[in-house]
C-alpha cells in the first residue's frame, strides 16, 4: 500500500505545481484583456491552435475560429 500512496502523492503534487505555475502566469497579466488572452491560451493550448475572437475587418485574419 505504501507504493500506491507514493504514486498518488506524485500525481497530485504534480497537479498542484502545475496549478501554481498557471496561477502565477495569470497573476502577471497587466489588464483584463491580457488576463483573458492568457486564460484562453491556457484553455486552448496557445494562440496557434485556436483563433482568439477579434474584432477586425481584415480578410487575412479570421474573426472567429473553432473552439476545438
Amino acid at each position: 500500500m505504501s507504493t500506491f500512496k507514493q504514486f498518488l502523492y506524485k500525481i497530485f503534487s504534480g497537479l498542484e505545481a502545475q496549478e501554481q505555475r498557471e496561477e502565477d502566469y495569470l497573476a502577471q497579466s497587466v489588464d483584463a484583456a491580457d488576463l483573458e488572452r492568457r486564460i484562453h491560451e491556457l484553455e486552448y493550448g496557445g494562440a496557434d491552435h485556436a483563433a482568439f475572437p477579434s474584432h477586425t475587418t481584415s480578410s487575412q485574419v479570421p474573426t472567429w475560429g473553432p473552439l476545438w
